[in-house]
């Protein structure tokens, strides 16, 4: 947390150099509007705009993805909780058969429950 501290502080204190170095007045125009403020107020501005138009971009990727990743721990939830079922019952089984206890009828498993191809691991 010092750390991110610091390097705010260190970040705000050169933003107050630049926009001292930089007080010069500039004339903007754009589509018929005028303006004439400092430079660093210029490209503080530019700047600006320049971040918020790339998370404009970048929103429909992110959204997906936070999507996919939702999507992905609620299998990787109900995996996690098959495995879980599935090794109680091989335990319930390995007692049986340490007990000398009758072993309970094996059924195959449907085939639509079977994986026929490996899991997708990519991120579309």
């Amino acid at each position: 947390m010092r750390i991110l501290t610091l390097l705010a502080l260190l970040i705000a204190t050169m933003a107050v150099i630049f926009a001292l170095q930089n007080s010069a007045p500039v004339v903007v125009q754009f589509l018929g509007w005028r303006s004439q403020d400092s430079m660093a107020l210029v490209l503080l501005l530019t700047f600006t705009f320049g971040v918020l138009f790339g998370l404009l971009v970048s929103l429909p990727t992110i959204i997906k993805i936070r999507k996919r990743n939702k999507h992905l721990s609620r299998k990787l939830k109900e995996h996690k909780d098959e495995i879980e079922e599935l090794n109680y019952k091989l335990s319930e089984v390995n007692n049986q058969l340490h007990t000398g206890e009758t072993m309970p009828e094996v059924h195959e498993i449907p085939k639509d429950e079977q994986l026929d191809s490996p899991p997708d691991s990519s991120i579309n």
